[in-house]
């Protein structure tokens, strides 16, 4: 049973995260395609962009919402196996980033993976938000913050679930398995940014609050 559940929850993470909740905000507020303005992302970034700060914001938690959701369910409430965790996660990346249900365009999954990694491991959240934040409130660069917060966070899931296995009492219980979303998630991220990283090196990358 639990093999089959977690084998589902995986799915659904991925079919959960294929509802682009900043497609359907442009489409409501704005009656636009969000894909078509700014960055073509359906992220929450772009959405504070092109639809105002309020969206964003709303879409920010949408989007974390369908992600640490399911997995929240799958990792604390039901009995599934430690590896369907991490797959779950990655699951809900997949799904925001390549949605089945809008030709699999969709954002770059941050506020997804912060969500789900919040859910794996809280410190590693903590510790994420607490690298992303003063980078993104300095520089204005989401894309830089973003970067930076998610491999700061896959990082550290990765050492805690190392230091973990290791048996070393003073570190939060993480199954090793886990590191595969801390490698993967964070690997993902940056190469979904590459363009964000040309832009950057070139100084022509769009500044938190400034309009289309």
């Amino acid at each position: 049973m639990g093999l089959i559940t977690g084998i589902t929850f995986i799915v659904l993470g991925y079919l959960i995260g294929s509802i682009s909740f900043g497609l359907l905000i442009g489409k409501l507020i704005k009656g636009i395609d969000i894909r078509n303005f700014g960055s073509g992302s359906t992220g929450a970034t772009n959405v504070a962009r092109v639809c105002g700060a309020p969206w964003g914001i709303i879409a920010l938690i949408l989007d974390m919402g369908k992600a640490a959701i399911p997995l929240a369910i799958t990792v604390y409430i039901l009995e599934t196996p430690d590896w369907s965790h991490p797959l779950t996660g990655l699951a809900a990346i997949a799904g925001h980033t390549w949605p089945l249900f809008t030709n699999f365009k969709g954002g770059k999954g941050i506020a997804s993976g912060w969500a789900a990694l919040i859910v794996l491991s809280p410190w590693s959240g903590i510790v994420a938000t607490l690298a992303a934040a003063p980078v993104i409130g300095i520089t204005k660069y989401v894309s830089l913050g973003s970067i930076i917060g998610s491999t700061v966070g896959g990082s550290s899931i990765t050492v805690l679930a190392i230091l973990s296995k290791c048996g070393i009492e003073e570190v939060p219980n993480i199954p090793l398995v886990y590191m595969t979303y801390g490698i993967i998630g964070s690997l993902v991220t940056v190469i979904l940014h590459k363009e964000n990283i040309k832009r950057l090196i070139n100084g022509d990358e769009s500044k938190l609050g400034e309009k289309t």
